[in-house]
């Protein structure tokens, strides 16, 4: 996993500069907040009201999770009933059909909650074992939340 750069957050997603917080040393939004480079005049925060004791609403981990791209061999293009009511339910996970087959093509990130989304909806239709995503590393995940 290559290192962290304040680059690698997306541009309207919320940082942390709360040092005194009690989650800052395993908090993803605080070590962008470190990253920031002296030129920035403003940007997106996390206010203190996120903070509930020693939790907090918008904490995200430093911890590296799964990132998947592509999903080109995850269905036959023709099946049956069930493979098209698969296919109708990844529609509702992407958001529609249109950006289902964008992700397909690998041209987004599948996060880890997507991914966890997929697994279900490929249970439900009594698939088991792993999914398998044409390709996936580990990396920072940024909660769009």
């Amino acid at each position: 996993m290559k290192k962290l750069t304040y680059k690698d957050a997306p541009h309207d997603w919320a940082i942390c500069f709360q040092h005194d917080c009690p989650l800052c040393d395993r908090c993803l939004r605080h070590a962008v907040a470190l990253l920031v480079p002296p030129t920035l005049t403003h940007h997106v925060t996390v206010l203190p009201a996120a903070r509930e004791a020693d939790r907090c609403r918008l904490f995200a981990t430093t911890e590296p999770a799964r990132i998947a791209r592509g999903m080109t061999n995850l269905l036959p293009s023709e099946g049956s009933e069930r493979i098209t009511a698969i296919r109708h339910g990844m529609y509702s996970i992407f958001g529609s059909q249109t950006q289902y087959y964008r992700y397909r093509r690998g041209d987004y990130d599948i996060d880890p909650e997507q991914q966890k989304r997929v697994s279900r909806l490929f249970k439900k239709y009594g698939f088991t074992g792993e999914v398998h995503y044409d390709e996936t590393r580990m990396d920072h995940y940024f909660p769009k939340k």
